[in-house]
């Protein structure tokens, strides 16, 4: 509400009254008005509150109690006292007087022949009318709103509204990092706020027409702080910002920020339903682009929809995630806002990148011509540190194909993706992984049908790898640490004694002469053909 006592004064019933003391507090709000006629005013009393008394059994009060009761008052946030006096009491006891001062609480005198119901009428009428002033004023706002969002609404549009409102600029932005980013209108005369540190904002106590949480930020270029409040249900952080600038919001101000929050929400909610449906069509096409299911007849224009030329050469990049060298299934199924940010990050380089997010992976068609090699890798190495930067817990992993035109997009996908299981399965180093990276091991991808792999296998490491694991692990281990008997036994935690030991069984049961290069190579293609095989069980 916003009745002030200064508009109780001015009523008739009180044309008579006399303001005695807590002149200060002559602008304190009003919401109800009430008979006092016992001092125990904590029980009933209300915020904003005006109390009209006789003082009855006042005068058998100490001065202790008396002064507990005008604290209780201001404890309660009452908003004034109006006393009369020559009925039970012929002066306003002094201690009254010092309170109402001290607690700024008016305290007007009436005189003995003034009737309690003039007064509470004529208050309760201005109430009254302040209440239906505030409704249609709601009414107005909400009206004006709903026209907006049934006459093509848009984020823009809706702050506009909000701005004229309350004679204050007003936008939408996004918090990265505790930090304004992204504010909508782009062209606002707000893009100074991008960069702000908002980490130390303050919530603002709840006012009468606000249910959400509103938060107050200080501001070099204002001395007004900055207004924020949270848009609910935003998967991108978004909030709304006022920046008082020309003037202080009042009260009622907040019926307007409301509805514009209310209004923003929906807005939000309808966009990102027309963004997943233009998102699940869009996926379709990409998806029957990388299985070269589109149809000759239908081809280029398929591609000219994603801004792609049959001419040109195009690298299929695929994106996946690790947590303590396992791949995360459901990764970006389960954090959509990570995912947009890979997405971020290779539009960065590649601005016209085409992009496929699956629950465990994220495929991209990138332009071959943008970059040289060397720079293509440079870039996917500064995206995957830029993602370790802002998520430590985490690797990303990034397959690569090799150059291709978009009628050949089916191997190409496929190569990129096999590149990326086995660089992992092998245990390469790096996350980024090409096709040529892979050297001798590319034939793995030739192969079809995986059991036909253990045919690249020696028989005798076939029989060591069934029949005796330890024996089996053993040998890897001192072929992957490059035959140094020490390190091996403490990658097995074992004694070298012990290594040396299994090393001579092993050496009996497979014939293996640690000298020969040519056996040493078919036992390393061997042993990681069967971390393939094992992988894929």
């Amino acid at each position: 509400m916003t009745v002030k006592l200064s508009d109780i004064q001015s009523i008739n019933a009180l044309k008579d009254a006399k303001l005695i003391a807590g002149k200060n507090g002559r602008n304190k709000l009003v919401d109800n008005i009430m008979v006092l006629e016992a001092p125990d005013v904590n029980k009933w009393i209300k915020k904003n509150e005006v109390l009209i008394s006789s003082l009855y059994g006042f005068n058998h009060l100490s001065k202790e109690a008396i002064q507990e009761f005008m604290q209780s008052l201001s404890d309660n946030a009452c908003s004034g006292l109006i006393i009369k006096i020559s009925r039970f009491v012929d002066e306003i006891p002094q201690t009254i007087i010092d309170g109402c001062n001290k607690f700024s609480i008016p305290l007007l005198q009436i005189p003995k022949d003034t009737s309690y119901n003039s007064i509470l009428l004529e208050v309760m009428q201005l109430l009254f009318n302040e209440s239906n002033r505030l409704l249609d004023r709601y009414k107005k706002i909400n009206q004006q709103f709903i026209q907006l969002a049934i006459h093509d609404s848009s984020l823009s549009k809706i702050t506009n509204l909000l701005s004229q409102l309350v004679q204050n600029p007003t936008c939408v932005f996004q918090l990265e990092n505790e930090q304004i980013a992204k504010i909508t209108p782009a062209n606002s005369k707000l893009e100074w706020l991008t960069g702000t540190d908002c980490s130390n904002r303050q919530p603002i106590s709840k006012h009468d027409y606000t249910n959400y949480q509103y938060y107050q930020v200080n501001i070099n270029r204002t001395d007004k702080p900055l207004i924020m409040v949270k848009i609910p249900q935003s998967q991108q952080n978004l909030y709304l910002a006022i920046v008082q600038q020309n003037s202080e919001l009042q009260d009622i101000d907040f019926m307007a920020i409301e509805n514009a929050v209310n209004f923003i929400q929906m807005e939000i909610l309808k966009q990102e339903a027309i963004n997943q449906g233009l998102r699940t069509y869009a996926n379709d096409m990409i998806d029957d682009l990388l299985n070269g299911k589109i149809a000759p007849e239908v081809f280029k224009n398929t591609l000219a929809n994603f801004e792609l030329d049959s001419d040109e050469e195009y690298r299929i990049a695929v994106v996946q995630s690790l947590s303590n060298d396992s791949i995360e299934e459901n990764y970006f199924r389960d954090n959509p806002n990570n995912a947009d940010r890979v997405v971020g990050l290779f539009k960065r380089y590649w601005p016209k990148a085409v992009y496929r997010i699956r629950q465990n992976r994220i495929i991209l068609i990138i332009s071959e011509a943008s970059f040289s090699n060397a720079e293509c890798r440079t870039n996917l190495q500064k995206i995957t540190d830029q993602l370790k930067e802002t998520n430590s817990h985490h690797e990303y992993q990034i397959g690569l194909s090799e150059q291709c035109e978009p009628s050949d997009f089916k191997h190409y996908a496929s190569q990129a993706l096999k590149t990326l299981q086995i660089a992992n399965q092998l245990h390469l180093s790096g996350p980024v992984f090409s096709y040529n990276d892979l050297g001798f091991y590319r034939f793995l991808l030739q192969v079809k049908d995986p059991k036909e792999l253990t045919s690249f296998v020696p028989e005798s490491l076939l029989e060591l790898h069934q029949n005796d694991s330890e024996l089996f692990l053993t040998l890897k281990a001192y072929l992957e640490n490059n035959q140094n008997m020490k390190v091996s036994a403490n990658t097995l935690f074992i004694h070298p004694k012990t290594m040396s030991y299994r090393l001579n069984k092993v050496h009996k049961m497979v014939n293996i002469d640690f000298s020969d290069v040519n056996q040493i190579f078919e036992l390393n293609v061997g042993l990681r053909i069967l971390s393939i095989l094992d992988a894929n069980q």
